[in-house]
């Protein structure tokens, strides 16, 4: 069925062959490092904020202990008298208070430490169990020499901050898996994706143009992706589908003048000197005519692949306009028609002058030749707010709908055209001249003839 992809050709491809595993790994990784470094990053957020609160108390708990009493400051009695009343009252706590004497005799508080420097310090006690604690301690200078501490114990706050190093590496193992799976997970998905687009690649290599990337089953960039791809193919199979039809028509075309011309060739008998010339004259025709179409043809080629030699530069449309039309005036009345300059804005363009003045006498060659007696051409130049457009309308026969959009690809001719000579190339030329300098072709109905526009790009 087109555009589905089976089991077995799932198979054929090898998923593994993606690099689902790497492609996991790598995003896995990337997603565990980042948890990682997010959980650094609370770990030393946590572990500043728990310090910050512990110093908070102790500065709240000193300023509390030196309060002023009856406006004066507290002196080391005051302070020594309010420790014995806490210890009074309180069994146990968090925190322990502690007054030294001027020459560092402990005067209050139980616990027995050296006297610890002015400010923050970290501080190591032993139990009566034993065991050696750490805290942390806030020391005050008394006026009369005495050293007030407070002590606040710290062996739950490094608990804290001993297990926040393992919950990080807990989130980082967690990341890491989730990670994995996630990626792992992601990137099957992915190349589950890009095997039907890789199979459809692999049965248009095999020459089948028909084949399509199905989007019933695709959503978001991958729906965008394969719909794009399909334009690109459905394009491909139109060129193909072009090239086809190019190659059939250059073979018909030039299979009528080498045909005539072996007819004439076959035709020549010895001796007849009269008969001989007459045909060598026509023999020429056929083979000017056939070196016509291949030079038509390699003029086409340099100008869709953008390799014709050019001389771009600033061009006057309107003057050059007026003197092609001077040129071509006389061939049209050859030809029975008549050849009008209705209006010459004044337009300068960047162009190739003489790719536009092959563009201009092709079409009206293509008038002479393609319509009857008594037809009138009119030429006009008209600027544009993007540039400028060169009109040719006349009023002949004129083209369908189906045959405006159809005739300026190669060896395509008009349903009134399809007995005269010529090579099909006239309008196809045409077109490329103006895509090479930027600019569009347009065909319209001139009820009644045939309106060619010709649009420049400033």
């Amino acid at each position: 069925m087109k555009g589905r992809l089976f089991p077995s050709a799932m198979a054929r491809l090898g998923i593994a062959r993606l690099g689902i595993g790497r492609l996991a790994i790598q995003f896995g990784t990337l997603f565990a490092l980042a948890m990682l470094a997010m959980g650094l990053v609370v770990f030393l957020v946590a572990q500043q904020r728990i310090s910050r609160r512990i110093d908070d108390a102790l500065e709240y708990h000193s300023a509390k202990y030196l309060a002023a009493e009856h406006g004066q400051v507290a002196s080391s009695a005051v302070v020594a008298g309010r420790i014995e009343a806490w210890q009074r009252q309180k069994a146990l706590s968090e925190r322990t208070y502690i007054l030294f004497a001027p020459d560092g005799r402990l005067m209050a508080g139980r616990l027995r430490i050296p006297p610890p420097p002015q400010g923050f310090s970290q501080v190591r006690y032993v139990s009566r169990a034993h065991v050696v604690h750490k805290g942390r301690a806030l020391a005050t200078r008394l006026p009369d020499g005495a050293l007030f501490a407070v002590v606040q114990h710290s062996e739950a706050a490094e608990s804290l901050q001993a297990m926040l190093p393992w919950m990080v590496l807990a989130i980082f193992a967690c990341a890491l898996l989730a990670g994995l799976a996630v990626t792992t997970l992601f990137a099957r998905q992915t190349a589950l994706r890009l095997a039907e687009t890789q199979a459809a690649a692999d049965a248009i290599a095999r020459g089948d143009l028909s084949r399509r990337i199905a989007t019933d089953r695709l959503d978001g960039m991958f729906a965008e992706q394969a719909a794009s791809l399909n334009r690109m193919l459905d394009r491909m199979a139109e060129l193909v589908n072009a090239q086809r039809q190019f190659s059939s028509a250059l073979a018909h075309d030039l299979r009528t003048p080498l045909a005539r011309l072996r007819g004439l060739l076959a035709a020549a008998r010895p001796g007849d000197e009269a008969q001989s010339d007459g045909l060598i004259e026509r023999a020429e025709r056929e083979c000017a005519s056939v070196i016509a179409i291949f030079d038509a043809l390699l003029r086409l080629a340099e100008l869709e692949s953008g390799r014709h030699p050019t001389a771009v530069a600033p061009l006057d449309l309107g003057h050059l306009v007026a003197d092609v039309a001077e040129t071509m005036e006389p061939v049209l009345a050859d030809h029975g028609g008549t050849l009008r300059l209705t209006r010459l804005d004044d337009a300068v363009v960047r162009a190739d002058a003489g790719l536009v003045n092959q563009l201009l006498v092709n079409l009206l060659e293509n008038v002479a030749t393609h319509t009857p007696p008594g037809t009138t051409a009119t030429l006009r130049v008209e600027r544009a707010d993007t540039g400028a457009v060169v009109i040719l309308a006349d009023d002949g026969p004129g083209l369908g709908a189906a045959d405006r959009s159809r005739v300026v690809r190669p060896f395509e001719r008009g349903a009134e055209s399809a007995g005269r000579r010529g090579s099909g190339l006239g309008l196809s030329i045409a077109q490329a001249i103006l895509r090479f300098h930027g600019g569009t072709l347009a065909l319209a109905d001139n009820a009644p003839g045939l309106e060619v526009r010709m649009t420049f790009p400033g």
